[in-house]
């Protein structure tokens, strides 16, 4: 049996990835693709994962860099295990709103912790389970701003424009020393960012059919 091919979006909060994921789903669907759609922290189904995601994004709780950094890997253990791992095997794609990528930027330098640590962590946490291809969807962290205006933030959404100018700049640091991250300029009107996702996602699944892995 073909594996699926797993998939996923990052950038910093605001910068479209949820839409946009779910618009994938549904057009691959569409296109009778098997594909299941999912997010972190947390999972869809995963009821372990969105406790601990209720604990991570309530503003109330005074969590400390290091318990945050380990409430991510765990919440991630869970959601590898009893979703993604399981669906991949039975040939279905996965598309997760973030993954680990938001652990070495959010926790890794946005926090301080180190890359390098937070990297021991999760590669625990995920056993080796690695994204295909990762989406990174850039956009200038005050132009997120006006999208996120009237809603209610959670603990992370509310972080000073230094930390997320920060977050900004390590995501971009990274995907330059990985090949498996494409950068999309999110600032591009919205079927545009799609689009070019999609064609990119259709050409891993075509070529993985050929090739009969």
């Amino acid at each position: 049996m073909k594996s699926g091919i797993f998939v996923a979006l990052e950038g910093i909060d605001g910068c479209g990835k949820s839409t946009v994921s779910k618009w994938l789903v549904k057009d691959l669907k569409k296109r009778k693709i098997p594909v299941i759609w999912t997010r972190e922290p947390g999972g869809i189904n995963c009821l372990v994962s969105e406790k601990i995601r209720n604990i991570l994004k309530d503003p109330e709780n005074n969590i400390c860099d290091e318990a945050e950094a380990l409430l991510f890997a765990a919440s991630r253990a869970q959601h590898v295990k009893k979703l993604i791992r399981p669906n991949l095997k039975k040939g279905v794609n996965v598309i997760s709103d973030r993954f680990v990528l938001s652990s070495y930027v959010y926790q890794g330098i946005g926090r301080k912790l180190g890359v390098s640590h937070v990297k021991t962590i999760n590669n625990f946490a995920c056993q080796k389970l690695k994204p295909d291809i990762v989406f990174l969807l850039d956009i200038d962290e005050q132009k997120t701003q006006h999208r996120t205006s009237g809603k209610k933030k959670d603990r992370i959404e509310l972080e000073s424009k230094e930390f997320y100018q920060k977050v900004r700049k390590g995501f971009l640091k990274l995907a330059k020393n990985d090949k498996t991250i494409v950068v999309i300029n999110a600032e591009m009107p919205f079927e545009k960012v799609c689009q070019k996702i999609l064609n990119k996602i259709l050409k891993i699944i075509n070529e993985r059919k050929e090739g009969g892995i």
